[in-house]
């Protein structure tokens, strides 16, 4: 090897480790009553909100410089939020509850409330999607999904062929969504719910998070490091190798290439080639982390004992 090479290749090298040196995740603030916070969505790059268990709400209006708490009024473990606009946002929570918000967070109330018999089982629900202004769905245990047409009033149940319990659910549209959970199960529609057909993940163990990029391409995270890719619509699942056994919970993309995945015990991985390959990055925490939201400019991830952690590029 001549000696321009041997320069050039330092060159890449030293430039890498700047690179990696000025980007780090760092510790934005913790919760002080150390509960598990267990989602984080930002709608654009100045307003987000934190959930958390016993009816810990958080919202920013600057890019998260500050928060202020948001009261649901319900004591219940806030599980997964998510709005459509500033105004207008869902919160589901322990209980079979799904709360409802038209100003912000200023005010919350309670949608629905999903009530069953002790023979039908649990009453949890985990997940919700809303594609558009009318259209939503939520999923929880015992297989159950519910569909609305009418903005969240009204709320009917789907037949999903399963009666595991269902942990995410993922619509691109009004038409086309997924929906991932116990015992490697993924389901998929083309036709907003009417039937749902069951996937073959090739994988027995809990999945917890499903990505969508594009028309046909999505991912799937879960148990024992399981990263699942599909690029045909779900016809076939590719399970994607990892330097880790630990449980992933959340994934997340900037764009087709640049994404992130995090996971119990500070796991965080992140991807800058389409997915190809996954390289873990230092959190500099060991608690399990559960929500994730990422943009352009800022990424998020919030965990256990109140943990919120912001990844900075200096």
């Amino acid at each position: 090897m001549n000696r321009v090479w041997q320069f050039l290749i330092c060159v890449v090298f030293l430039l890498s480790a700047i690179s990696q040196a000025q980007a780090q995740w760092a510790v934005a603030f913790e919760d002080r009553s150390k509960r598990d916070l267990n989602g984080v969505f930002f709608l654009d790059q100045s307003h987000g909100w934190i959930i958390g268990d016993a009816g810990i709400i958080h919202a920013t209006d600057n890019s998260g410089e500050g928060w202020v708490v948001q009261s649901p009024r319900l004591k219940a473990n806030m599980k997964e939020i998510f709005f459509r606009n500033r105004e207008q946002g869902w919160v589901i929570a322990s209980g079979g509850h799904v709360l409802r918000t038209e100003d912000g967070g200023e005010t919350w109330v309670v949608a629905f409330k999903l009530v069953v018999s002790s023979k039908e089982g649990k009453q949890g629900l985990n997940s919700i999607s809303f594609p558009n202004k009318k259209y939503g769905w939520v999923v929880g245990t015992d297989g159950r999904i519910l569909h609305s047409d009418d903005g969240g009033r009204n709320w009917r149940e789907q037949e999903s062929g399963t009666n595991e319990e269902l942990v995410h659910v993922r619509f691109v549209n009004d038409k086309r969504g997924w929906v991932v959970g116990g015992k490697g199960t993924i389901l998929f529609t083309d036709d907003s719910g009417r039937t749902w057909a069951k996937q073959n993940s090739s994988f027995t163990g809990h999945l917890y998070h499903v990505e969508v990029r594009g028309k046909d391409t999505a991912w799937v995270v879960g148990d024992d490091g399981a990263i699942l890719l599909t690029t045909n619509t779900g016809t076939s699942w590719e399970r994607i190798r990892v330097d880790t056994k630990e449980t992933l919970v959340n994934i997340a993309f900037v764009n087709d290439k640049l994404g992130w995945i995090i996971g119990w015990n500070g796991k965080i991985l992140r991807t800058s080639d389409g997915g190809k390959t996954w390289v873990n990055q230092e959190s500099g925490t060991n608690v399990n982390l559960y929500g994730l939201a990422v943009s352009k400019k800022q990424i998020w991830a919030v965990g256990a004992d109140g943990m919120v952690l912001k990844y900075k590029e200096n």
